[in-house]
């Protein structure tokens, strides 16, 4: 019975030391990315993301607006040989279309390019925040 209870023990304090040894941290995917306005980051895929303009007209949540407004951005996507400029939006339709993703071809590869969000959003962010989008580029 006592060399089953040091067992017992011994087990429990060495499974609880490799538990709490485990690292928990949130990864994104190496194909999305927050750029800010006017800067570039290369992401996995070695497509360069730069970031020429937002345009960010959407309503501040403490306001009642008529419309809710859309997030404009526009992007220099490139590689080494290739570029090509995307314009995409949160928050605007086109004939029920989302405008929010598109297609780019690069050097005869094919990509999907989501603008996944806009920050800070109007009326949240600390006065001299700089904006930032983030982007998923995915190789097809």
């Amino acid at each position: 019975m006592l060399n089953s209870m040091k067992w017992l023990s011994g087990f429990l304090i060495v499974g609880t030391t490799l538990f709490s040894a485990c690292k928990s941290s949130e990864t994104r995917p190496a194909d999305l990315i927050s750029v800010g306005l006017h800067q570039s980051a290369r992401l996995a895929s070695d497509v360069v993301v730069r970031v020429d303009s937002i345009q960010d007209s959407r309503c501040p949540p403490t306001y009642n607006c008529l419309v809710a407004g859309s997030a404009r951005v526009k992007l220099l996507l490139s590689t080494t040989t290739d570029s090509s400029t995307v314009r995409l939006a949160l928050g605007v339709y086109d004939n029920l279309k989302r405008l929010d993703s598109t297609g780019v071809s690069l050097n005869n590869q094919t990509y999907k390019v989501i603008l996944r969000d806009v920050n800070p959003y109007p009326g949240t962010g600390k006065p001299g925040q700089a904006q930032t989008a983030t982007v998923q580029v995915t190789k097809l």
